[in-house]
């Protein structure tokens, strides 16, 4: 069953800068929106795809902007990562209300497990695990689409990486191309965006610098 999933594809050599490249990205990218920070480029698209495997559907949104944009790199899926202050003010809630939801003193307990902890016990999680959590819990506070699962994100990278998928798209047969197009004519479905903005949410920190 078709789910909608939320996620930010990191871009190289893309000159958000350039009026004609946004426009020519904006006109036939279905799904997306554009920020930048630290000199990339993320474009976060919202599609639907399969909920067991969305694997085929982000790489195909990711062939696709390079077909679009050939110069472009794309680089891998970014991690929308969040601590307690971060999960506080995307769900409306203290921060002494999540910190006894990861302490396991009030709610329904079996948080998620922190991705890692930084200096000063700071702890990080991977957003859509606890969006999935919030669903299961909270759904009143839980985001409409879904994130990436980890494992998932892992796949997705390796195969950006791979040497296949950074070939120049006009240096590719038309079959090496196809195989990464699998899911764009049934999965691509987005509220374009005239403007280079973000959805408050989830990744309302990434705005345009």
């Amino acid at each position: 069953m078709p789910v909608r999933y939320m996620f930010t594809l990191e871009i190289e050599n893309f000159d958000i800068r350039n009026e004609a490249t946004v426009e020519r990205f904006y006109e036939d990218a279905e799904e997306a929106y554009l920020s930048a920070r630290d000199g990339l480029v993320d474009a976060t698209y919202v599609i639907e795809a399969d909920e067991d495997d969305p694997c085929d559907a982000v790489l195909d949104a990711a062939n696709h902007l390079r077909s679009l944009i050939p110069e472009a790199r794309v680089t891998q899926v970014a991690l929308d990562l969040v601590s307690v202050s971060d999960i506080a003010a995307r769900v409306n809630k203290s921060r002494a209300t999540i910190r006894s939801w990861v302490k396991g003193t009030r709610g329904p307990g079996k948080f998620p497990r922190p991705l890692s902890t930084l200096g000063g016990g700071v702890q990080i999680w991977h957003w859509p695990e606890v969006n999935e959590w919030l669903r299961l819990h909270h759904p009143e506070a839980a985001d409409d689409e879904r994130g990436l699962p980890m494992q998932q994100i892992h796949r997705i990278n390796y195969a950006l990486s791979a040497k296949e998928f950074q070939a120049s798209p006009a240096n590719r047969s038309t079959a090496e191309i196809a195989t990464w197009r699998t899911a764009r004519q049934t999965s691509l479905s987005v509220d374009k965006k005239s403007q280079l903005s973000l959805p408050d949410h989830p990744y309302k920190s990434r705005a345009i610098r």
